[in-house]
């Protein structure tokens, strides 16, 4: 993966840069040296530890230049090598006079090394880039190469042009343009230059990493051989720690402290890990030493870890951790020269490729201590060490091979051997999967009278279509289990008869779906079997679907969360009012003249099962019309994998409405909606649909012209508020034409009077005949209020309540009534769902 993302990087920067492909027609000669050369005076830079203005930088000419008293320093290099000239932080400032050659056609860039630690870079006065947070407390880029471009205002051609760079350091034992190089030149040369470097790194570390990725893989197949983990440690961190060190991570923009502390953590993996990778490679004891010595390695890493001071990382690396390395490698040493007296073929490649390793380490490590100005070259000797572990392979292969062709000889005998071993298994496992079907079968048994589908509404015709992803084959008998259920009854309640239905998906595929929709069906035809008792016969239509939804979510959450399951559950009238709450199922789909749409919006409530979920139960209403069709599917309808031919991977469905699309063209037949879910792509999942069509015989009567211009005389005595000759004139309507309408008014007009036992009455007439309006809910829970018959009125503001929760005044009436009544335990639950709306 690390090679995958170090190749990326390589391709991503030269779509990122693509002027560092050279120029063929740009002049070599162009490029001009800035560094510091021996015996050249004129190649001196001039220094100054002050912090001039703008307006002082600006006002610096030829002739003024060398009032200022500057001091002649080279260039790169440590400006503070002595003690008695250590910074202290103070703000340098670098000078020198360039000349730019006579191309006015060319851009041109500065190269200005590595800068320690931020800088303003002025020419002729303007400031051309600059690099850090001004008297900043953390380090900004004390290791970043500075390359900036010169805009073509700010050169003088022909004339000598002055550079002026302030240097305000971080550590005070260094500081200024310690490392790489100082150069001028066409902006194209100085970017090609710089990013050819960087990517050739780059390069060697993908070889790294891939070396790593081998051993790791090789530690995979053979855990025993910790020696192959080791070295694969060591390749990542080597590969991350040179990865910080090259100057592309600053193209991420991440936070320098961050990189910095992760590289002097990286750092102190090093040595440890390769000591036991040859620990390991030759079986050599873990001895004291070696135990005190990674004890302090830890200590350091945690310390790096929690610790935001890169001067005391600096200085602890430097004099109190790099001294125990030498220990290190004392011991490494002593486990190279042991094997050699053994003549041991490894130990002699690994210490060729060491010893260049660590000459390479320790010229880095000068660099470090800006002891002298010279490249890095740890990440290209360390290909002589991978070399030498590339040899070791290679013996080690020719050994592997000489043992195959030994095994060969005795190839026959051993696939005897085998084969009989392989029959034995066959045939153990062929015993286990006839247990494991009969399993399926018996509980394909059991669920299968659960699932039943019982309506005695004829206006209500039910379908229902169930496919259960896992098939099995039992004692020539075929059969499916999954976690999918249709069930279909039918309660007897004061107000009506009902067709009740639940369509459930639970978690889990084959057997333990299959437990999820056992227990589903089971608890469902419980409480159609309690139903029969004169209790639950008195309960509304809501209140007996709220103690439906709570008896399946209790007994769900009592299995801690290991069976969920997804259900729709809902009850419908034979005049085609449907009460429903959904939980966590596919949004149920309303056929209606030709198209199919989806009649929910949003996900009120979490799956059975899901604990404190009963605190958002919801019910939700529909009235259906003559030849509409609700269909209610689990989530195998949008579950279809897609696969092109031209293509091997599978793609899943992510278009929740592609349903809607099939269940037009299907004109919402159960069998040419699958088809043409079958047709679209491949079932990956449980499928099941309950289709429910509502086809009434008679229907509903409407009102002639005069007796619509009657009532709406009627309304107008009641604006007037002539409640009583409205009544007058409402009642010979009432006894020829029964609509809800009529009986509404009149329970209003009764409720004006403070009639309220008649009120009662022809409000509930209204809300039987017309049970989609809440307000006839609330206008009866208020009047049962007023007529002091206070627990009837609790179940009617709690019928309203469950639909809308959200129905501030029948909210207050409802609590209210709670406490009259004493209540309080309905009232503690049912404040849970308020203050769950709230969250």
């Amino acid at each position: 993966m690390i090679k995958s993302i170090l190749i990326f990087l390589v391709f991503s920067f030269s779509l990122l840069h693509p002027q560092t492909i050279p120029n063929s027609t740009t002049n070599q000669e162009l490029i001009v040296p800035l560094d510091t050369k021996k015996n050249d005076p004129d190649s001196l830079w001039y220094m100054k530890e002050i912090d001039l203005t703008d307006r002082e930088i600006q006002s610096i000419t030829e002739s003024n230049f060398l009032e200022k008293e500057w001091k002649r320093v080279s260039i790169p290099g440590n400006l503070y090598q002595k003690k008695e000239n250590y910074a202290e932080k103070k703000i340098v400032t670098l000078a020198k006079w360039i000349s730019f050659p006579e191309d006015k056609f060319t851009q041109f860039s500065l190269r200005l090394g590595i800068i320690n630690d931020r800088d303003k870079t002025y020419l002729n006065g303007q400031m051309i880039g600059n690099t850090g947070e001004w008297n900043s407390e953390e380090p900004q880029a004390y290791d970043k190469l500075r390359i900036y471009q010169i805009p073509a205002t700010a050169i003088r051609y022909g004339k000598k042009n002055l550079l002026i760079i302030k240097i305000q350091p971080y550590f005070k034992t260094s500081g200024g343009i310690e490392q790489d190089e100082t150069i001028l030149g066409p902006t194209d040369k100085i970017t090609s230059r710089f990013y050819k470097d960087e990517f050739i790194k780059l390069l060697f570390l993908t070889i790294y990493t891939t070396v790593g990725g081998y051993f790791l893989f090789l530690f995979i197949r053979r855990r025993k051989d910790r020696e192959n983990l080791f070295f694969a440690l060591f390749s990542f961190s080597f590969v991350i720690y040179n990865f910080l060190r090259n100057q592309l991570k600053y193209e991420f923009d991440f936070s320098f402290l961050t990189m910095k502390k992760l590289e002097y953590m990286v750092i102190l993996l090093l040595i440890p890990l390769m000591y036991h990778f040859l620990r390991t490679l030759f079986d050599e004891k873990y001895n004291i030493l070696g135990k005190v010595l990674d004890s302090i390695q830890l200590l350091s890493f945690l310390f790096f870890a929690f610790s935001k001071n890169i001067e005391i990382f600096s200085f602890s690396l430097t004099n109190l951790i790099q001294p125990t390395w030498l220990l290190y490698v004392v011991l490494i040493f002593m486990i190279l020269f042991k094997n050699l007296r053994k003549k041991e073929r490894r130990a002699f490649y690994i210490t060729i490729g060491i010893t260049f390793v660590l000459i390479a380490a320790i010229m880095d490590s000068a660099t470090n201590r800006n002891y002298w100005v010279f490249p890095r070259v740890m990440g290209y000797t360390f290909l002589v060490f991978n070399v030498s572990l590339a040899i070791i392979l290679a013996n080690s292969f020719v050994k592997l091979n000489e043992e195959v062709e030994d095994l060969n000889k005795n190839l026959e005998k051993k696939v005897e051997e085998r084969t009989d071993a392989l029959n034995e298994s066959l045939n153990q496992l062929q015993i286990l999967k006839e247990n494991q079907d009969g399993d399926y079968f018996l509980t394909s048994l059991l669920i299968h009278p659960l699932a039943r589908i019982e309506n005695q509404i004829p206006e209500i015709k039910i379908e229902t279509y169930t496919n259960q992803k896992k098939k099995f084959h039992f004692r020539g008998k075929d059969g499916e289990i999954g976690g999918d259920i249709c069930i279909v009854g039918t309660v007897h309640l004061d107000s009506g008869i009902y067709t009740v239905f639940a369509n459930g998906d639970a978690m889990g595929k084959s057997i333990q779906g299959a437990g999820g929709a056992l227990v589903l069906g089971v608890v469902f035809q419980a409480v159609l079997s309690r139903a029969k008792s004169s209790y639950s016969k008195s309960r509304p239509p809501e209140l007996w679907l709220k103690d439906l939804y709570l008896e399946l979510q209790s007994v769900f959450v009592s299995f801690d969360g290991s069976m969920l399951s997804s259900v729709v559950l809902g009850m419908v009238a034979s005049d085609g009012f449907v009460y429903y709450t959904n939980a966590e199922h596919p949004w149920s789909i309303l056929y209606r003249d030709g198209v199919a749409s989806f009649i929910e919006t949003e996900l009120t409530m979490r799956k059975l099962g899901f604990p404190k979920n009963e605190k958002y139960f919801q019910i939700k209403t529909l009235s259906l019309e003559p030849g509409d069709i609700l269909l209610i599917g689990s989530d195998g309808r949008d579950d279809i994998g897609f696969k092109k031919e031209d293509e091997k991977i599978r793609s899943i469905n992510e278009d929740e409405t592609l349903i809607l699309r099939f269940a037009e063209r299907a004109k919402a037949n159960l069998l040419n909606l699958v088809d043409e879910i079958i047709n679209s792509g491949e079932i990956t999942d449980d499928l099941s649909f309950l289709k429910i069509e509502y086809n009434p015989k008679t229907h509903r009567m409407s009102l002639p012209d005069f007796v619509r211009r009657e009532y709406l005389e009627i309304k107008n005595k009641t604006k007037e508020e002539k409640y009583r000759e409205a009544l007058e004139r409402l009642s010979p309507l009432m006894e020829n034409f029964s609509h809800p309408t009529f009986f509404a008014l009149a329970g209003k007009l009764y409720y004006q009077l403070k009639n309220w036992k008649d009120a009662v009455e022809n409000l509930k007439l209204a809300s039987a005949k017309n049970p989609n309006r809440e307000d006839y809910i609330h206008m009866t829970a208020k009047a049962l209020y007023k007529n002091g018959e206070y627990n009837e009125s609790v179940i009617w503001s709690e019928r309203l309540f469950l639909r809308n929760k959200f129905h501030k005044q029948n909210t207050k009436l409802f609590l209210h009534l709670l406490d009259r009544t004493g209540h309080i335990d309905k009232k503690e639950f049912y404040l849970s769902f308020l203050a769950a709306e709230k969250v």
